[in-house]
């Protein structure tokens, strides 16, 4: 299931943010389709007939543990691909310019990140968001454009490679992405992340054959 976005323009990155989110820069989109949820371990596998790459097993959670690759090659075969980082930006803000899309701070019910439950001793104990790993998509609120997950649970592979400064230099109307660099973009912080890491305009990057537990997608579509 996908929601089709108007596109329009919109103020990516964040000033007050860490230098790789720097400037905050007005970007232009076209319209696109995104997926409503992340991918599940489910359809990864009914797609791709590989054997499934997650840690946390369950038909109904998302795909962890997919190669870039991998998650570039599920959506071709759908005849789809992954998001641009100012895609995948402007789809998670909803139209919000706040840090997260739902305000400024976090109290814990609006996404799956590093509560009690989980056992990394980056958690905060006094939040209790139900889940120590992945959550089947859709446990959280919506964003405000309808799409659910933008924000914690797993971090999400994007088309683009990472230049740390990159926005110095990108162009307003419909952003390709860096020069080929080492490692591609995920975004949107996960289950094991601190809440400072769901921000819409955090980046962080990986290297394209690196397995992560931590790591999910979604699709896009131009038409």
């Amino acid at each position: 299931e996908m929601v089709a976005l108007k596109g329009g323009c919109f103020k990516m990155g964040n000033d007050k943010g860490l230098p790789d989110e720097q400037p905050a820069h007005e970007v232009c989109l076209s319209p696109f389709k995104i997926d409503k949820y992340e991918v599940t371990q489910a359809e990864f596998q009914s797609v791709m007939g590989l054997d499934n790459p997650s840690h946390f097993t369950g038909a109904e959670l998302p795909v962890d543990s997919a190669t870039w690759f991998e998650a570039d090659r599920y959506c071709e075969k759908l005849g789809k691909r992954l998001p641009t980082e100012a895609e995948w930006e402007f789809a998670a803000r909803g139209g919000s310019t706040t840090n997260f899309y739902w305000g400024d701070t976090v109290k814990g019910n609006e996404a799956n990140f590093c509560d009690k439950n989980c056992a990394l001793n980056t958690r905060i104990v006094s939040v209790n968001d139900g889940f120590s790993g992945p959550a089947p998509p859709g446990k959280y609120p919506a964003n405000p454009y309808g799409l659910y997950d933008m924000a914690g649970n797993l971090a999400e592979w994007t088309n683009d490679w990472m230049n740390e400064n990159y926005y110095r230099i990108s162009p307003k109307d419909n952003p390709p992405g860096s020069h080929p660099t080492t490692a591609k973009v995920v975004r949107g912080g996960g289950w094991e992340s601190t809440a400072g890491f769901l921000r819409s305009s955090n980046r962080a990057a990986y290297w394209v054959k690196m397995r992560n537990y931590a790591i999910g997608f979604r699709c896009v579509s131009s038409s």
